[in-house]
Parts: structure tokens; sequence; C-alpha cells
């Protein structure tokens, strides 16, 4: 059986799928197949993947009607023959021994999940962000606080049988958000590798840089962890507050025009207190965030957008 297979979905990204597809070539870890997934790009990007691993049969290139991230993943998924399998995205790159280190590592502790760190490349700077809240190897029998670890369906691999009934949600943004944490959960172990395997290129065009109405999808990704997962109402706390309040309202900040900025800020907390009603008495109990947080969750509270965005600013 091969060891890994690599599912890498193509969707307009000819200006970094050489990159990509040339860092899984060069992988100490011969023994992998990698599923090139062209999800109905309109540009040359097949083109440019086909000429960087013209004659290494492992790659091996699928065509398919547009149908998203998800949709494109669950396809070589399907596909997948290898005993472990990864996600990588078609503008991002890998460290040359990721497969080789994580492969180890899950045979080692006969892990169903291997996570490990990974870099945001800004192009001027790396930014290190940690993979999970654990260190060595964890459950969630032992360690519920292992669903908070980053829900990157990127910088981790997985025992292909353990995903043979598991497919992500098509059509959602934060996809995820929405299965990762209940994935985990649902892991025999996880084993958390302390160095950086995976570089998320931050580039213009991205989720987190763009005015979309399924910025709200964060909700419903949300909302599947609670149906999957049977957890306390301190567990569920910390997933709206994490989510839906801090790393959205940052997410809001990066959107250009302003008057969408101010109405996003309005239905997010409008969606917010909607689905969490307790959201801003709970916040104000929690020890972890500063006084600044509490001065913008104030602001936010009252509606003054204008205001929060002067308090990060300073």
């Amino acid at each position: 059986m091969i060891k890994v297979s690599v599912i890498v979905p193509v969707y307009n990204v000819e200006k970094y799928v050489a990159k990509c597809l040339q860092s899984i070539k060069d992988q100490t870890l011969a023994d992998f197949e990698c599923l090139v997934i062209n999800d109905g790009t309109k540009d040359n990007s097949v083109e440019v993947a086909k000429e960087t691993v013209k004659g290494d049969e492992r790659f091996i290139f699928y065509d398919k009607e547009n149908g998203g991230l998800s949709d494109a993943r669950n396809f070589g998924l399907a596909r997948a023959r290898g005993e472990y399998v990864c996600f990588i995205d078609s503008d991002d790159y890998i460290a040359e021994d990721l497969l080789e280190l994580s492969y180890n590592a899950a045979k080692e502790h006969d892990s169903d999940i291997v996570c490990f760190d990974l870099f945001f490349d800004w192009g001027n700077r790396l930014d290190l962000s940690i993979g999970a809240a654990f260190d060595g190897v964890s459950s969630f029998k032992e360690n519920r606080d292992i669903i908070y670890s980053n829900n990157s369906a990127n910088n981790k691999i997985y025992r292909t049988s353990f995903l043979r009934d598991r497919r992500f949600i098509k059509g959602m943004w934060y996809e995820d958000l929405a299965v990762i944490p209940v994935w985990i959960a649902e892991a025999n172990n996880m084993v958390h590798i302390p160095k950086a395997l995976y570089y998320y290129v931050q580039r213009e065009g991205s989720i987190t840089h763009n005015s979309d109405e399924r910025l709200f999808d964060i909700y419903k990704a949300v909302d599947n962890v609670k149906k999957e997962l049977d957890l306390s109402s301190h567990e569920i706390r910390r997933l709206y507050l994490d989510n839906c309040l801090v790393m959205t309202v940052l997410r809001i900040r990066e959107i250009d025009d302003k008057k969408i900025r101010m109405d996003y800020y309005r239905r997010n907390i409008e969606l917010l207190e909607k689905n969490y009603p307790e959201w801003y008495g709970d916040v104000m109990k929690e020890k972890d965030y500063s006084f600044k947080q509490r001065i913008i969750f104030t602001l936010l509270k009252l509606k003054l957008f204008t205001l929060v965005e002067a308090a990060y600013n300073r």
C-alpha cells in the first residue's frame, strides 16, 4: 500500500501551483501519490502543474466541474489509495520532511491524526502558528481542550480508513472549523509534532481579505460542531467567543470598504446575540482577555463600531 496520498485541489492558482507541487515532489518520503484535482480552473494552473511534475508518475491528474474546496477534497478522498492522507492547498507549500515526519509519528503511535505547526507566509515575513493545544500524544477522552487545536485541515495527516465515512461539507466557508474539531474528538489519538511543516501563503483574494456574505457561515460551522459533539456550556462558550467574536471581528477589519465593514460588524453582533444571547456577560468573565479587548467587546455590545476600529488601532 502507498504510504501517503496527498490531495491538492487546483483553482486559479497559476502563480503559485508550481511552488506547491515542487515542494511535494521534493519530499524526503518517496512513497506517496499526489492527486491533483482540477476543480474547473479558469486559468493555466493545470498546464503549469503538469509541466512542474512532468515524468513523475506519482502525480495523478483529475478534472471535475467546479464545486469548491470541500467538493474537490472529497473527490480526491474517494480516490485516495494511501494508508494516510493529507490536504494541501495549491497556493501553499510544505517543508521537505512533512510527509516523512508525520507518517513516522502516525505509525509509532498508531494515530488517526497527526498535526504539526505552520507558518503564515506574508511574503516578507513568516508568522508561526502552533498546531495543537497540547504536547506529544493526546485524545479527547484525556483532554477535552484538544478540540481547540488549530482547526485547519492542512496542518494534519489522517488515517485514510478513519476518513472513509467522513467528508467535508460542500459549499460552506469555514469548512475546516465545521468538521476538524469533530474529527479530532472522534480520533483514537492525535500526535502533535512541534515543528512548522506547512507554509500558509497569505495572498489577495483569500477568504480573510474579501467581503462576502459567506463570512457568516462561521455560525453554521459552529452549529455543526455543537450538533456532532456533546459539549459543556464552557466548551460551547469558547467556540462562540474564539470564532464568532474574536476571529470574525478581526476578519471584518480586513475589509477595505468602510460601509461594508460597519454593516458586517452590526450583522455579526446581531447573529452573536441571536445564537448566544449571554455572550457579553460570559466574555467579561473570561480572565484571558486583556483590558483593551474588554473595551472593544463593550464597544461592540454598544454597536459603536467606528470606536471599535479606533480602539484596535491604538
